[in-house]
C-alpha cells in the first residue's frame, strides 16, 4: 500500500498493512535539518500569511519533499490567503491579519504567532468584514499538495474552528468576558465564522483533498476553555454545520483539540468522524477512548510532545509501541504525536517515533509486531 491507500482505510476504520504515520505540523527548523535547505518563507498554522503565490508554490513543494523524506503517510495543508490580499505590516516584527489577529513573527520557529488584537469594543468586531470565502486563492496550497503527491500520500485540508478563531480575534480575556455581558455579539462572531467555513469547506471538496481537519483548541490541561453549557449552546451546534458541509462533498471531518477533553468526548463523538491529538499530557487515555469510540471515531496521536522533547530515544520508542497497542488495532488510528513537532522536540526522538511506529504498527496483527520487539 502507497501512504495515500494507508490513510483512507484508517478513515473508514479498517486495518491497513500498517498504522498510517503523520504531523500536523512541523516546526520549520525541523524540516531545514531533514532536508539540509533553508525554508523560503515564515509560515503558520494559525492563519494565512502568504500573498506571494511564488513564494506559497516554495512553501508547498517543500513540505512536499519533507513529508517523502521522514515516510508520512498523509500531509496536512492550510488555506493559503486570497488573491489581492496586501497584509498590514506593523514596527517590531508584526503583522494585522485577515481577522484582525495582531501576529508576531517568532524568527527562531520562522511562524507567526497571535499576539494581540485590533478590536477594542464590540462595535469593532460587528463593523468587522469577514473574508470573502469566494475569493480566489484559499485553495491554493491545497491544489498545490495534491498535485505534487499525485496520489502517493494523502492530503488533508486544515481550517481553523471558530471558536478557537473567535478566541484569538477577542484575545482570552475579552472573550470570556463578552461570553457573559455581549453573548449575542459573541454569538453572531461564531455564526460569521461558522458561515463561512461552511462555504470553505465545500470548495476542498472541489480540490482533491481527501478529509477535512479542524484545528482550534477547546481545552487545555484542567479541562474546557469555557464552561461546557457554553459548548453545547454556541460551539457545538455551529461545528456540526460544518461537518455536514464536509460530509456533502464526501469528506471525514476530524477534530483538533488539546487538552483534557474528557467532559466533553461523549458530544463530540456524536459531532465528528475523528479526533486529534488525545492529549496524554492532560490525563487522556487513548486506550480507553479506542475501547469506548474505536468503532465509530478515527483516532489521531498520541505520542506526549513532552516526550519528544525532553525524554530518551529509548523512552520515545517504547511510548510509540503502547500508543499503537493501544490504538491500532483493527484499524481506524493514525500515528502521530500529541499536537506537532513543535516547542523544542529533538529531532532524534521525532524521527524515532517514526521509525516505531513502522516497526510496531504493522498489520494485520499489531499485536504480534509488538511481541517481537
Amino acid at each position: 500500500m502507497n501512504g495515500r491507500e494507508r490513510v483512507l482505510k484508517a478513515l473508514e476504520l479498517e486495518e491497513p498493512d500498517r498504522v498510517p504515520l503523520t504531523e500536523v505540523d512541523v516546526e520549520v527548523p525541523l524540516m531545514e535539518d531533514v532536508l539540509g535547505k533553508t525554508f523560503p518563507a515564515a509560515t503558520s498554522l494559525q492563519t494565512q500569511v502568504l500573498a506571494d503565490r511564488r513564494l506559497e508554490e516554495k512553501r508547498t513543494e517543500f513540505k512536499v519533499k519533507f513529508c517523502r523524506k521522514v515516510g508520512f503517510d498523509l500531509l496536512i495543508l492550510d488555506l493559503s490567503a486570497p488573491e489581492g490580499w496586501v497584509p498590514k505590516t506593523l514596527p517590531g516584527d508584526l503583522m494585522v491579519d485577515l481577522w484582525g489577529r495582531v501576529l508576531r513573527l517568532d524568527r527562531k520557529a520562522k511562524a507567526w504567532v497571535p499576539y494581540s488584537t485590533v478590536f477594542k469594543v464590540p462595535e469593532d468586531v460587528e463593523a468587522f468584514q469577514t473574508p470573502d470565502p469566494e475569493a480566489n486563492g484559499w485553495t491554493l496550497s491545497m491544489e498545490l499538495g495534491v498535485r505534487m503527491v499525485d496520489g502517493e500520500v494523502a492530503v488533508a485540508g486544515f481550517i481553523r474552528d471558530p471558536f478557537a478563531l473567535a478566541w484569538e480575534m477577542l484575545t482570552p480575556m475579552k472573550f470570556v468576558l463578552w461570553m457573559y455581558r455581549e453573548r449575542r455579539f459573541l454569538e453572531g462572531l461564531l455564526e460569521k465564522l461558522t458561515k463561512f467555513n461552511v462555504k470553505v469547506v465545500k470548495r476542498l471538496g472541489e480540490v482533491g483533498v481527501d478529509f477535512v481537519v479542524s484545528g482550534g483548541d477547546y481545552c487545555e490541561e484542567r479541562g474546557p476553555m469555557a464552561p461546557v453549557w457554553f459548548f453545547r449552546d454556541m460551539v457545538f451546534p455551529r461545528l456540526a454545520k460544518q461537518v455536514e458541509a464536509a460530509h456533502s462533498r464526501g469528506l471525514s471531518f476530524v477534530k483538533h483539540t488539546d487538552g483534557n477533553i474528557m467532559p466533553m468526548l461523549d458530544d463530540l463523538a456524536r459531532l465528528v468522524d475523528g479526533l486529534h491529538s488525545l492529549d496524554p499530557s492532560a490525563g487522556v487515555d487513548i486506550g480507553q477512548v479506542k475501547a469506548k469510540y474505536g468503532d465509530r471515531l478515527v483516532l489521531m496521536g498520541n505520542v506526549a510532545v513532552d516526550s519528544l522533547a525532553r525524554k530518551s530515544m529509548v523512552e520515545v520508542v517504547e511510548e510509540t509501541r503502547r500508543c499503537v497497542e493501544k490504538a491500532s488495532p483493527g484499524g481506524g488510528h493514525i500515528l502521530s504525536s500529541s499536537n506537532s513537532w513543535a516547542g523544542g522536540a529533538k529531532l532524534a526522538n521525532c524521527l524515532a517515533m517514526v521509525e516505531a511506529g513502522k516497526k510496531y504498527g504493522v498489520y494485520p496483527k499489531t499485536s504480534s509486531a509488538i511481541e517481537k520487539r
